[in-house]
């Protein structure tokens, strides 16, 4: 019950992080707080609370997007999805590099996702511009510190014993 209650306060606060990081770096200083939210919970908790943690993470995402309500919602569910198929069939337990793994295919399956979502409601993408200008410094950012959000989270989960 506890963890019901903590995940909405964690992923509020990867929002602010993501929110802060982007004003102060910029687009190379930016990684996905909120998608190694849902990994993390993935990993840790299995897929009920990585959804949980999805819908959450989707729902803060959507209310301060241009994107029409429920596209975050819907990406990050896709993501949970995918991370637990990962998951089950190539993550191998206590590996860092398969953790790293799975953040670079879930983080490049949010940006396609999101792309393919936004060209079938507003109008035709740039695949070159989403791959060179959004995809490579947000998959740069978020596999570097990956690693170090997973043991700042675990330490968040142990602490408060869930």
């Amino acid at each position: 019950m506890r963890q019901v209650l903590v995940i909405p306060v964690i992923c509020y606060l990867a929002l602010l992080g993501e929110f802060v990081l982007f004003n102060i770096f910029g687009r190379w200083g930016d990684p996905h707080l909120l998608l190694l939210v849902v990994i993390f919970f993935n990993l840790y908790s299995g897929i009920r609370f990585c959804l949980w943690a999805a819908l959450w993470a989707g729902a803060f995402q959507d209310c301060f997007s241009t994107m029409p309500f429920g596209t975050h919602i819907f990406a990050y569910v896709a993501c949970a999805y995918l991370s637990t198929f990962i998951r089950r069939t190539y993550y191998e337990r206590g590996s860092d590099v398969s953790k790293l793994l799975m953040v670079f295919m879930v983080v490049t399956a949010h940006a396609f996702i999101l792309g393919l979502v936004h060209q079938m409601v507003f109008c035709e993408v740039r695949w070159i511009e989403v791959w060179f200008d959004i995809w490579i410094p947000e998959m740069v950012t978020t596999v570097a510190v990956a690693l170090y959000i997973f043991g700042k989270l675990l330490g968040v989960a142990r602490a408060l014993k869930f």
